[in-house]
């Protein structure tokens, strides 16, 4: 069977079946929570390439994937009764039709097209690539193979050695990229602003509005 080139995916919850981000909306409240949310969503556009890669959202519920939250996506469900099982599912499915995978959160909204382009590039001369996140975590892990479902079972899940459990049952192990903040709690929106790229997009430039807004609100 002949593969694809290229694919991103995004494993993310759909807000009208699920509680997204929890420790940041006890924080800002449900309503900007979900605000932000959709702001995130709408940072994906950016990353949008039809030449380049396809991109995907794997929605974490089955009825997330014709929820009119996601129109316009192409989606499928993350199989699985956690998030070891769903990313170690959206691999073993990906990978049967695409050379080569990356996968992201949709918390990320600072990457861009390019850095997105220039990690399939370091995937082509590495087997794994891995993008470490400021809280011990990783934000991205690109593979042109299937990770065994051990890796992803032993790894120490919402912990600051998440990456660090991860990588250690790899051999070799993955090539880093850069280290990014994702969103979690409250004072991660300042860092991920710092982080935006030097040329933001329109829908960036919204969100780091929005950030600031609320920054300004809750002291």
């Amino acid at each position: 069977m002949n593969r694809m080139k290229k694919c991103l995916v995004i494993l993310a919850k759909t807000p009208i079946l699920s509680d997204v981000k929890t420790r940041l909306s006890s924080k800002i409240g449900i309503k900007n929570t979900h605000v932000f949310y959709e702001m995130c969503k709408n940072c994906l556009e950016d990353l949008t390439s039809k030449l380049e890669y396809d991109i995907k959202i794997a929605t974490a519920e089955k009825e997330g994937v014709s929820n009119d939250y996601w129109k316009g996506f192409n989606t499928f469900f993350a199989e699985g009764k956690n998030i070891a099982e769903k990313q170690y599912f959206i691999f073993q499915k990906l990978l049967q039709i695409y050379q080569s995978v990356i996968l992201i959160g949709i918390d990320i909204p600072q990457l861009s097209k390019k850095f997105i382009n220039n990690a399939f590039i370091c995937l082509e001369k590495n087997n794994q690539i891995i993008g470490p996140s400021t809280d011990g975590g990783f934000y991205l892990i690109g593979s042109k193979s299937n990770i065994k479902k051990e890796v992803w079972e032993n790894t120490e899940w919402s912990c600051p050695k998440t990456m660090q459990t991860f990588v250690r049952s790899l051999n070799p192990r993955p090539y880093k990229l850069r280290k990014f903040s994702d969103v979690d709690e409250f004072q991660d929106l300042s860092e991920m602003i710092k982080e935006m790229p030097a040329i933001t997009s329109e829908r960036q430039v919204m969100l780091i509005k929005w950030v600031n807004s609320i920054e300004e609100l809750i002291k």
